[in-house]
């Protein structure tokens, strides 16, 4: 329809036509304003204020005809099309403010020791309990407030349980842990999946026993701690929008607490110790206790470093030798069996290996804590070893560590880590004996010269042979020296090289020998001599004289053992020497048996059944001196007395046997006693027979030599009888 103006306006009007005007200003202007009014959403009438009333507009009969160039209307003439159009096009108008978007949430509910499941908590609020040692036992997890455009996305979590590790995921209110078990939470992982995760980052941290609250992890990362055992007693979780860098957390790197590598160590008289980890003392040290058995591992690799793989490892065993390679957590070594672990390899397996070393180091039995060998993939016997083989040496205790390739590992690794002994057939020598020529090759141990023949050893040889391309060999000689009857003692010489007399116009009388250079740190070397008279002495060591002299007797065989120190000792390291005279009484072969045996008293009894005497002896072994001598009546054919070797017991006055009383008794075996011969109650002698086979077992004696046995010989003291 059309509007008619007031004539009142035709004046005002017909000023603008005579202008050139075809369009009303006010109306373009009020137009603006209206579209300015829409765009900030205000609620405007717009026919009051962009259209004049009815009343004050033209009558159509005042209106003016003439067309109003690049319009299309007539002056003043104004049509609700035309107020359309006045409109600012959709091209031109500036767009509209959008409204606020509601805030994406995380929520999140703790179960929590003696309180159960909390109320529900969200973006950042604290999700368990702090300062009063309460373990989270389980958690869920959920998003709240996800627009349209976040449809399909979801928030999924796995925990650490204690004694489980890492369980599944779980996701999206979804319970994940244990209730009702008593286990702590120790460690958990949070992550977005699918839209939502093209926006936001998951960011959380825990509240660790004695840790303390950690840094933020975020998407995926572990947080807390593992292996060990402390409990998880608060989580805090939120989410932060990736282009929001005033709200994204700054402390983001200490948020998982695990060690990078975990070793347990089975100890002989303790069992199972404790888990160590990282370079942590893993064994016991200070009271001389084998390793038995070992187990390592890699607790969460990816966790830790980012890389998967795993790691390796073998163990040289006392009378085993190299083992089969294990790994993580497969035991080596052995349980139960009192065997100690001698060394150990281990390496890296997978893509780890690409980017760390392991670095080892042993304490072994009176070296202490060797140096750091690098580990690596070497399956040969001689690469990244630490310990030793072939000398009884117990590692007692480990350290292990990983470190990044091309840091400093600040251990030291220069100095030795292996140490290979010496095989039993690297050791041999040989002798030249009298009216016999030179013996062949002698392994350690074996006895070279004669026995029994009186034949004297003229002169000795030793051999001693070294891999030298193998550095973890111990270097060094051997050396020595004999006693020549009329000569005395010749000069030191080599291995190698004869020693003694060379035209056999000489006996050997003594010998010394001794280790030199690197050997002797590793090494001990025993031998002990058998001598005319005396037989076979004690064992000497490292350079002591062996033998005897000034006393004429002639050495007539020789024994030699290269030993390692942390082996046994082939015998006593006493009596090895003398320049007195045996006093060998009327049996030389009673003196030469006696020789054989030790005793812990400075006495030793010998009983000869074929003889029927018994000798006591003064001394030790190899240089026992006859004391006494006398005949005795031992056990009859019926009722023998026992064989063997025995020791001395109880002691009595006298004991009763049917109508015969006997004197002085000494036990040696059982019911086996030295007495008198049978008495009547009062004393006097009923038979007083010795030198024959008539006791009922026990050894009969004359009253006095009896009575002295009662009176001089010590409990303990060592009784043999033969024949």
């Amino acid at each position: 329809m059309k509007l008619h103006v007031q004539k009142s306006w035709l004046a005002f009007l017909l000023c603008f036509a005579l202008m050139g005007t075809s369009v009303l200003p006010g109306m373009r202007a009020e137009a603006e304003e209206v579209t300015a009014a829409d765009e900030t959403g205000e609620q405007r009438d717009t026919t009051a204020e962009s259209v004049p009333k009815e009343e004050d507009m033209f009558n159509e009969s005042d209106q003016d005809t003439s067309d109003n160039e690049g319009t299309g209307l007539y002056e003043g003439e104004i049509s609700e099309e035309q107020l359309e159009s006045n409109q600012e096009s959709p091209e031109t108008a500036e767009p509209k403010a959008q409204e606020p978007e509601e805030p994406v949430s995380v929520e999140y509910q703790a179960h929590v020791q003696s309180y159960g499941w909390l109320d529900p908590v969200k973006d950042g609020a604290i999700g368990g309990t702090e300062s009063q040692a309460k373990r989270v036992e389980a958690i869920r997890l959920r998003l709240a407030g996800l627009p349209e455009k976040y449809e399909g996305s979801s928030i999924r979590y796995a925990v650490h349980v204690q004694t489980y590790g890492w369980r599944e995921e779980s996701a999206d209110w979804a319970d994940a842990g244990t209730t009702g078990e008593a286990k702590r939470l120790e460690a958990i992982s949070v992550r977005l999946e699918g839209p939502i995760a093209e926006d936001y980052s998951v960011y959380y941290r825990t509240h660790v026993q004695t840790f303390g609250w950690l840094d933020w992890a975020k998407d995926g990362a572990r947080a807390g701690s593992a292996q060990f055992a402390k409990r998880m007693e608060a989580v805090e979780i939120k989410l932060v929008k990736k282009d929001d860098d005033a709200s994204r957390p700054e402390n983001v790197t200490d948020y998982y607490r695990c060690p990078l590598v975990s070793y347990q160590a089975h100890v002989q008289s303790y069992g199972w110790r404790p888990n160590a980890f990282d370079d942590a003392e893993g064994g016991v040290t200070g009271q001389s206790k084998r390793m038995e058995a070992l187990k390592i591992s890699l607790p969460d690799p990816v966790g830790t470093t980012g890389y998967s793989g795993g790691i390796k490892y073998r163990a040289h065993v006392q009378g085993i030798g190299w083992q089969d390679w294990k790994q993580d957590g497969e035991l080596i070594g052995t349980s139960g069996q009192a065997k100690r672990v001698e060394a150990l390899q281990i390496a890296l397996t997978g893509e780890i290996a690409q980017h760390y070393d392991v670095y080892y180091s042993l304490h072994m039995a009176k070296i202490g804590w060797t140096d750091y060998t690098i580990g690596n993939d070497a399956t040969d016997h001689t690469a990244a070893l630490a310990g030793s083989a072939n000398l009884s040496k117990r590692v007692e205790a480990v350290k292990i560590k990983l470190v990044k390739k091309g840091e400093d590992p600040g251990v030291p690794t220069e100095g030795r880590t292996f140490i290979q002994g010496y095989d039993s057939g690297d050791f041999y020598y040989t002798g030249a004996v009298q009216e016999i020529g030179t013996t062949e090759n002698i392994a350690q141990g074996g006895t070279v010269g004669t026995l029994g023949q009186s034949k004297r050893l003229e002169g000795i040889t030793l051999y001693l042979n070294r891999d030298e391309a193998n550095e973890n060999i111990p270097s060094g000689s051997i050396q020595y020296a004999v006693h020549l009857s009329s000569t005395g003692w010749t000069d030191w010489v080599d291995q190698g090289t004869f020693c003694g007399s060379a035209d056999g116009s000489k006996g050997m009388e003594a010998v010394k020998i001794r280790l030199d250079g690197d050997i002797a740190n590793y090494y001990d070397i025993y031998y002990s001599a058998h001598v005319q008279k005396y037989g076979w002495l004690g064992w000497a060591k490292n350079g002591q004289a062996a033998g005897t002299s000034k006393i004429g007797y002639r050495m007539e065989a020789l024994q030699i053992r290269l030993v390692s120190k942390d082996a046994a000792a082939p015998g006593a390291n006493d009596r090895y020497y003398t320049e007195t005279r045996v006093n060998p009484g009327p049996d030389p072969g009673m003196i030469a048996l006696a020789n054989m045996h030790s005793s812990p008293t400075r006495y030793i009894v010998m009983v000869d059944r074929s003889a029927h005497t018994v000798g006591v002896y003064q001394g030790g072994r190899g240089f026992w001196s006859n004391v006494h001598y006398w005949q005795c009546a031992d056990g009859a054919p019926g009722t023998p007395t026992v064989t063997g070797v025995f020791s001395v017991g109880i002691r009595g006055y006298y004991f009763n046997s049917g109508a015969y009383r006997c004197f002085w008794f000494t036990q040696f075996y059982g019911d086996y006693l030295f007495h008198s011969v049978t008495c009547w109650p009062n004393g006097a002698i009923a038979d007083g027979r010795v030198g024959m086979a008539l006791s009922h077992g026990c050894v009969r004696l004359e009253m006095d030599n009896a009575k002295w046995i009662y009176d001089n010989i010590p409990a303990g003291t060592t009784v043999v009888v033969y024949n």
